[in-house]
């Protein structure tokens, strides 16, 4: 595969640009490669932006990086898919699956129509600019100024419906892994968080041919905005069998009572969320005490 050549003072200017668009400037983190040698940096980010994806099984997860204490990668070099465990911020851990580079294609970005991607993470050091292929990582320690609280993470519940009728009760909803929305209005992409809507409309039946489809967004204050998804089935370059399932199968993922539930863009009529306050209010009441 042929690559074009940066200079080293365009690729550097490049880099700073990505950073200070992405990075939070109070995020710092202490980056240990593979030869054990040790970055102090701050502005830390992954991908130029201040989360970080990753797979639960065959689920998308992207997390705030202000939830993560720390994080380890398992693997060789030459992976292009690797282990990945997270320790929180309030001590809980979990163990997925990352994309590291090379051909590894990160879903969210596939949506997005770009095509083969080198995960990396960035920031700044004392000597300007800096980045590393993820690949080339085997752990990260973030340091977090105690301003920087950790992001509340909403617990979405709501009913989806597809284009058969049929109702699915769908908890811990996300939309490629994340907890917001992104959708096109004429030329301007837009992201709106999940939990700001109250139900998402599928207003035509998807056309085989046609890669958008309409959807009518309802906020909690009452106010409507309309737009376009992707819905595109077409198999992007560079997508395995596997990528292009969770792209195209998985757009909204959640929890059923019975397992894992994911549902494509090309087969859903509508999403309605419940309030959380809603859910309190559906708790047992607690029994009185005697007198």
């Amino acid at each position: 595969m042929s690559r074009t050549v940066l200079s080293a003072g365009v690729l550097l200017a490049t880099l700073w640009a990505a950073t200070a668009r992405g990075a939070n400037p109070e995020l710092r983190a202490t980056i240990v490669d593979r030869m054990g040698n040790q970055h102090q940096v701050a502005k830390f980010s992954y991908q130029d932006r201040a989360e970080l994806e990753y797979f639960v099984g065959d689920q998308p997860r992207a997390v705030q990086l202000a939830d993560i204490a720390r994080f380890r990668l398992d693997g060789e070099r030459e992976d292009e898919e690797v282990q990945i465990t997270l320790t929180w911020r309030n001590g809980n851990s979990e163990t997925g699956r990352i994309f590291t580079g090379g051909s590894g294609i990160a879903p969210h970005q596939d949506a997005l129509g770009s095509g083969q991607v080198s995960n990396r993470l960035s920031g700044v050091t004392e000597l300007g600019p800096f980045f590393i292929l993820l690949s080339d990582v085997r752990e990260v320690i973030l340091l977090h100024p105690a301003s920087l609280a950790p992001a509340k993470e909403p617990k979405l519940k709501a009913t989806v419906v597809d284009l058969e009728g049929r109702r699915f009760e769908v908890h811990q909803l996300r939309y490629r892994g994340q907890l917001r929305l992104d959708f096109t209005q004429g030329r301007k992409q837009r992201s709106i968080d999940l939990a700001k809507i109250s139900r998402i409309e599928f207003t035509e039946e998807r056309d085989p041919g046609t890669e958008f489809r309409p959807i009518i967004l309802t906020f909690w204050s009452g106010k409507t905005l309309q737009g376009t998804v992707d819905a595109s089935t077409v198999r992007l370059g560079g997508e395995t069998d596997r990528i292009y399932q969770l792209r195209v199968g998985a757009a909204f993922t959640g929890e059923l009572a019975s397992g894992p539930f994911a549902i494509g863009l090309q087969d859903l009529k509508l999403v309605r969320f419940y309030p959380e306050e809603e859910e309190e209010s559906k708790a047992p009441a607690k029994p009185e005490s005697p007198r």
